[in-house]
């Protein structure tokens, strides 16, 4: 499926440059190449008419031109308008001296006058009309040849999608035969099978984790690691085995050891034995799933995008069968979506918890400000001296001065008459 899917991408964009983009210096140098040949074309064609009207000459009475008409649309037609022209030119030379009174001569009689004039405006007329065929054969013939073209470039791009959509499709039918097989207790609470408002509230920790239990529930591993990109860093959020010195805390770049290499091309990669021995293997942190023997590595997607890795481990030699790579990459594609919300989310709450310690923080300062009669930056450095020495942080002493702001407020009007 994915060598299909590079065929689509790559080649209809790679025959559409080779098509459309003709290098100017090779189109030019092709055009002067051809250029004496078109007007060599054009010589030929006259004196073969000549030559031939010379001969038959001697059947009629009046001079038989209609050969050199002949001439004339055929340089046009070949040749373009150019050597059309040029050949209505050599037309009129040869007939003024070989057929026109006097013969033999570049002179014309008076009487011949009108009858040459007629020749050379038919000779014109007929090079235009012929040129103008020519052309307007060539751009059909090439409207043709882009429609050709486009309907390709359609039918690949709607066999890409129906591609795309058998592969979803025994994705689903292959998570359908597998989770069945995990049992009620299991399968109430994976995160694939929340709806859109429980993924909405859902924790980003709590998704990673039902991620983790669900995926180590199909294929049976000794390790599993989730990933998450943020800020095009790959940061471990997740693991089966508990890592609390190396989880949010260890990160990876992009194209940065195996990992990095599946967020970096999209790609999964297995490793049956000696996964440290890989060329994209890189050392981190020290864990002890780094001597594991086998590796496999899948990425999240969420609608095409990169949202992050989740990695299985088997301490001896595993070989991954094609099913199971299948399953934990249907894995990857329905979950991704799912996680890219809930870190969303995070993000989300995140910011509104900063917005709100802001705040409250802003209204301490005030109080402090009306009280001890001092600056707001006084207010501010005496609150992180608070925070520093008592070891709070800044809103649990702000919400400490602004409690105790209320109780005296409420004192002093159940003091007041």
């Amino acid at each position: 499926m994915e060598t299909t899917q590079y065929e689509l991408r790559e080649t209809l964009p790679i025959y559409r440059q080779e098509q459309d983009f003709v290098p100017v210096k090779q189109a030019a140098a092709h055009d002067a190449g051809m250029a004496p040949r078109l007007y060599g074309l054009a010589l030929l064609f006259v004196s073969s008419a000549l030559v031939c009207t010379l001969a038959l000459q001697r059947l009629f009475p009046h001079p038989f031109l209609f050969l050199f008409f002949a001439a004339v649309m055929a340089s046009a037609w070949f040749g373009g308008t150019a050597p059309g022209f040029f050949a209505v030119l050599l037309s009129t030379i040869a007939v003024d001296y070989f057929f026109v009174s006097p013969v033999y001569s570049f002179a014309v009689n008076a009487t011949e006058l009108s009858y040459f004039a007629a020749f050379v405006a038919c000779s014109l007329v007929a090079s235009w009309v012929s040129a103008s065929k020519r052309k307007s054969e060539n751009a059909l013939k090439e409207a043709r040849n882009q429609l050709q073209f486009l309907v390709a470039e359609r039918t690949a791009a709607l066999q890409q999608s129906t591609d795309e959509l058998q592969e979803n499709e025994r994705h689903i039918q292959l998570l359908t035969e597998v989770i069945p097989l995990q049992g009620p207790q299991q399968g109430s609470n994976l995160a694939i099978e929340r709806s859109a408002e429980t993924v909405s509230a859902a924790s980003l920790q709590q998704v990673l984790a039902e991620v983790v239990e669900f995926t180590t529930s199909v294929v049976k591993c000794d390790s599993c690691f989730v990933y998450v990109l943020e800020n095009d860093e790959l940061v471990l959020r997740a693991s089966k085995n508990p890592h609390p010195e190396a989880v949010d805390r260890l990160k990876l770049k992009v194209g940065q050891g195996i990992t990095g290499w599946v967020a970096e091309h999209g790609q999964p990669v297995t490793v049956s034995r000696n996964a440290s021995h890989d060329p994209r293997f890189q050392l981190f942190n020290d864990l002890p799933e780094d001597r594991f023997e086998a590796f496999l590595s899948v990425p999240l997607l969420s609608r095409g995008r990169l949202v992050g890795v989740i990695n299985l481990q088997h301490r001896d030699p595993h070989r991954y069968s094609e099913r199971q790579i299948r399953i934990i990459s249907a894995v990857g594609l329905l979950v991704g979506a799912e996680i890219e919300m809930a870190r969303l989310e995070s993000e989300n709450s995140q910011l509104s918890a900063k917005l709100e310690t802001r705040k409250i923080v802003e209204r301490a300062k005030g109080v402090m400000q009306r009280e001890l009669r001092i600056s707001e930056e006084e207010a501010y450095l005496t609150l992180q001296r608070e925070s520093r020495q008592r070891r709070k942080s800044m809103r649990e002493v702000a919400e400490a001065i602004l409690l105790n702001d209320e109780i005296k407020n409420s004192r002093t009007k159940s003091s007041s008459p």
